[in-house]
Order: structure tokens, then C-alpha cells, then sequence
């Protein structure tokens, strides 16, 4: 198994491009057991993505404070649950760069159908 059980609270991030990375690579299966908390954190100025990038696991985003980044705040790729509650985000001016979540490097046909991810009639 990989790391798990981590938690990130109380810190401060600024003046960082690439500001936290959370598993190994996309092809690590090990990581698909990885649990991680981000807490009651402020992503300040001068960032610009991966606040976290996620790859596998289950990321708990929980009460952060996100402002002015300049590409995205949190992205994904190979299947993670990404749990984000309570965070207050402030979009930076640039009309580029207003996206708050993204998925790297997702084939399409892994991205789930329907609301929420269920199909069915």
C-alpha cells in the first residue's frame, strides 16, 4: 500500500507553480488506497495549479481558503474521489484562468455519465 492517512491543516502556500502533488503516477496502483485530508489551509498569491493535483485515492478538501491562482486550484487524474466542502474561492481577474477543477489526462471514456456519475432510466 502507499501513504495514507495524511493530513495537510494550517499552512500557508504562496509564490509556488506546482504546489502539491498527491500519489506517485497515474499507473501506481498501490495509491488507490491513499486517504488524505487538506484542511483550514490558505492557497495564497502567486500560485498557479495543483492545490492538489490527485492521482487515485479518496482527498478530503475541507474549509480552505483559495484565491488568485493561474491555472487551476484542484485537478485529478486516474480515478480519485475528490471530497470538496466548504472552501471559499476567489476567482483570479484573468477570464482564462477561472477554473477551479480539472481533470489531467482523463481518457473521455473514464469520465462517469449522467448526474453525479449513475446511469440508468
Amino acid at each position: 500500500m502507499g501513504s495514507t492517512g495524511i493530513t495537510i491543516s494550517n499552512s500557508y502556500f504562496a509564490h509556488h507553480d506546482e504546489v502539491m502533488l498527491l500519489g506517485h503516477n497515474d499507473k501506481y496502483l498501490p495509491d488507490s488506497g491513499m486517504q488524505v485530508t487538506i484542511a483550514f489551509n490558505h492557497f495564497g498569491e502567486a500560485l498557479v495549479q495543483r492545490m492538489p493535483r490527485c492521482r487515485r485515492g479518496y482527498i478530503h478538501v475541507v474549509n480552505n481558503d483559495f484565491t488568485q491562482w493561474e491555472m487551476y486550484a484542484i485537478g485529478g487524474s486516474a480515478n480519485p474521489t475528490i471530497n470538496s466542502q466548504g472552501n471559499r474561492y476567489t476567482a483570479p481577474r484573468d477570464q482564462n484562468a477561472k477554473e477551479v477543477t480539472k481533470r489531467v489526462d482523463t481518457n473521455e471514456g473514464d469520465w462517469p455519465t449522467g448526474i453525479g456519475g449513475r446511469t440508468g432510466t
